[in-house]
């Protein structure tokens, strides 16, 4: 029996393993999502696990060779592969061009050749080279790259469209077959370099041992579960830390961002090493559980995802011109837009344009902030320690009456630096100087420049344009066949209202995609799905407005409190000021 790591760099790689594990016998593998230097920190972490071999591909392969010592399989890409993508390609508007290795581009010229295809193919030789030849291509005006990851990525960040080439079932299985071969070669050589190293862990902290040098020596298992080593070791706050022990040879205690979250930091020198010890620096941070992972009411990020904004509407072309303007200044930004309609991605695309983008930035979710946190987050100055960076307060309409007073004596009175503020908050808000969801007073100190995101059902032209994009993303998501959608149902999407925006619209491909088992979306299989988004939709609408009136007055009091507490998001500060009561005599009635 064979163990193999396969190393995905994609999540939809992740799909096809599993698919195969059940297909054969002489192979114990284990799948681990981790593109290029994330693929590297997987694999230091899992080598010394007893695998005998690491499976994985391009850029990533090429980097876990170089670390490891056991051997690395390449999944080779085929020529089904290629022309899968060509395939897909076809529905994108703009310029297209395939940006890649040997490997990749002269077989994709060989194909566009036979089929006809109108696709520049540019081969590099070195990954530095890709951002200057991307910036060539979008200066001639390219909007589509077809690539690996590490291109696709690189194409995103230059604001281009980035298409991954992934890898089918038969390339996989080629790869299998080349690690049976190299199996059999290394195997005897595997069992005499294989060294297991036990860290003793004596403590429920996390410790991490560092060198004058600021490389991770050993580190406890709080640590590692928490932490990867390169994370820590490209950290230039972390660089400085150790820097300064050694020079003072003084204990030092420092608050650094982590894993999206802050901590402090207490490092001492112990002979010729730096010893660390981490703890959360808000033990009270808000936290929920979701389809989708943890979710904090403070979210520091260090990284911020690349979101294409795309569209031929004047209105959205207004807006990605204004995210282009704004991305330069400094002043306060506030963002109105329906729920599902982009909010954050115009945030985060400010972002990333931004000088302020080598700071973190930092997302206050407001509907998730507990009572009396942001007092504390004030009273702490959490802000100061991030005054070159960006401070997203989202949703502000969430938010209670006096802590919007509260932010904004924070801000009015302080006299040093501050972070930039971006906020957003739904379409339907209220200014007023009394009765409004908005203090008024915080949004003329915070809404010195505004952008406005039309809804997507005044902006039908762009449905035609997203729905490409989303098919892109999920075919690697999924690793899905599927090359576009023919224009008959794409007339059937365009069609629909979209009542919560271009996230709804997102999700309905993602369903397409994931059951989909053509070439194509086809219009049997869209009208369906949307006949029975639309059943759904219409049968939510009629129970949201039901109240039963046949129990005792205090149920019917009951679903009312109930109602409106719904329609209020869950904000019993809104639902009590609606109902005309204060929020004691709301909460005695709900739990009476």
């Amino acid at each position: 029996m064979i163990k193999a790591l396969v190393i995905a760099p994609y999540e939809g790689l992740i799909e096809i393993m599993r698919e195969i594990s059940e297909e054969v016998d002489d192979f114990e593998l284990h799948t681990e999502l981790g593109n290029l230097y994330e693929g590297v920190e997987v694999a230091r972490r899992s080598e010394t696990n007893g695998f005998d071999l690491i499976i994985s591909r391009g850029g990533t392969a090429s980097l876990v060779k170089e670390v490891v010592s056991i051997p690395v399989i390449d999944i080779q890409v085929s020529g089904y592969d290629i022309l899968r993508l060509l395939t897909l390609v076809k529905g994108f508007s703009g310029k297209a061009a395939i940006v890649g290795f040997p490997n990749i581009s002269q077989g994709a010229a060989t194909i566009c050749n036979l089929l006809d295809l109108d696709i520049n193919t540019i081969t590099i030789m070195k990954d530095v080279e890709v951002e200057g030849r991307l910036k060539g291509l979008r200066a001639e005006g390219y909007e589509v790259v077809i690539g690996d990851v590490f291109t696709v990525e690189a194409a995103k960040q230059l604001g281009m469209n980035g298409v991954l080439i992934t890898s089918g079932k038969e390339a996989v299985m080629e790869s299998l077959d080349e690690a049976r071969r190299v199996y059999q070669l290394f195997s005897k050589l595997h069992e005499e370099v294989s060294v297991y190293q036990s860290i003793i862990d004596v403590d429920e902290r996390m410790i991490g041992v560092m060198n004058m040098e600021g490389k991770v020596k050993c580190a406890n298992q709080h640590f590692n579960a928490e932490f990867s080593n390169a994370m820590i070791e490209n950290l230039p706050e972390m660089k400085e830390i150790i820097q300064s022990v050694y020079k003072t040879r003084t204990k030092q205690q420092n608050m650094l961002t982590l894993h999206n979250q802050l901590w402090n930091v207490s490092a001492s020198l112990n002979e010729q090493y730096v010893i660390l010890y981490f703890e959360k620096a808000f033990s009270n941070q808000t936290q929920r559980q979701s389809e989708e992972g943890k979710q904090y009411a403070v979210d520091v990020q260090t990284t911020v995802p690349h979101v294409l904004m795309t569209g031929k509407s004047k209105q959205i072309q207004e807006v990605m011109k204004q995210v282009d303007q704004y991305s330069q200044m400094d002043e306060p930004l506030w963002i109105i837009g329906e729920t599902g309609n982009g909010k954050d991605a115009v945030a985060q695309s400010i972002y990333l344009k931004s000088k302020r983008n080598n700071e973190p930035f930092i997302t206050i979710h407001c509907e998730l902030l507990k009572e009396g946190q942001l007092t504390e987050l004030l009273n702490e100055d959490f802000f100061r320690y991030h005054t070159n960076g960006i401070v997203y307060l989202k949703r502000m309409d969430r938010l209670d009456t006096y802590s919007q007073k509260e932010l904004y004596q924070y801000i009015n009175t302080s006299t040093g630096k501050m972070p930039r503020w971006i906020v957003s908050s739904k379409d339907e808000i209220a200014i007023h100087e009394r009765d409004g969801t908005i203090d008024h007073d915080l949004f003329t100190l915070l809404g010195r420049l505004i952008i406005y995101i039309p809804p997507l059902r005044e902006r039908v032209q762009d449905i035609e344009d997203l729905i490409p994009v989303f098919i892109s993303e999920f075919h690697s998501k999924y690793s899905k066949q599927i090359v576009g959608i023919r224009q008959e149902a794409m007339k059937e999407l365009i069609d629909y209202e979209w009542p919560r925006n271009v996230d709804q619209l997102k999700q309905v491909i993602e369903q397409l995609v994931l059951h989909s088992h053509s070439y194509y979306l086809e219009k049997e299989e869209v009208s369906s799905f949307m006949t029975l988004l639309k059943q759904r939709m219409e049968v939510n609408d009629v129970a949201s407005n039901q109240i039963e009136v046949s129990g005792t007055l205090k149920e019917i009091e009951k679903q009312v409190i109930t109602k409106v507490l719904e329609e209020e998001e869950m904000n019993q500060s809104k639902a009590a000021k609606r109902l005309g009561i204060n929020r004691s005599t709301l909460w005695r009635k709900l739990k009476s």
